[in-house]
């Protein structure tokens, strides 16, 4: 709508003309742009409008990029020495794995969140004794004795 009349309206805007709840002044304003929206919308089902051209020229979605085994591997092995590589590690890697260095820097950001999915809270493993000596599954005033003065 905006890029087809100059303006751009935000969803806020819609709604609240729906809901009519613009002023006066704003409500004047609005409907025969809207209406001019709304009559080129109905003329033209079935043939390509220039709303259709636009949503074409949307940002296109790059195709999900498959990684062959033996190339993870050597991800996963690169990952477990350094976890934050630089750009320059990032381009190295890529010119030796075949890859585009956006692939490899992607491959670590998703890794990395699944390296913190897997890692417990605290950093522990369940059923890791805390300071006192306790489990994790017990509170810290259960199994400690503290001398009473």
């Amino acid at each position: 709508l905006g890029t087809l009349y100059g303006n751009v309206f935000s969803q806020t805007t819609i709604c609240r003309f729906e809901a009519l709840q613009l002023s006066f002044k704003n409500m004047c304003k609005l409907k025969p742009l809207l209406n001019k929206w709304l009559e080129e919308a109905d003329s033209s089902s079935g043939s390509p409008t220039s709303i259709d051209k636009i949503a074409a020229q949307g940002r296109k979605r790059k195709k999900r990029t498959s990684i062959e085994v033996s190339v993870k591997g050597a991800l996963e092995s690169h990952f477990l020495k350094c976890p934050k590589p630089s750009a320059q590690e990032i381009t190295s890697l890529a010119d030796s794995l075949q890859l585009e260095k956006e692939v490899v820097r992607v491959w670590f950001c998703n890794r990395r969140q699944k390296e913190k999915r897997m890692t417990p809270p605290g950093g522990t493993l369940p059923g890791a004794e805390d300071v006192y000596g306790a489990s994790r599954d017990t509170p810290p005033h259960h199994g400690v004795q503290t001398p009473v003065q």
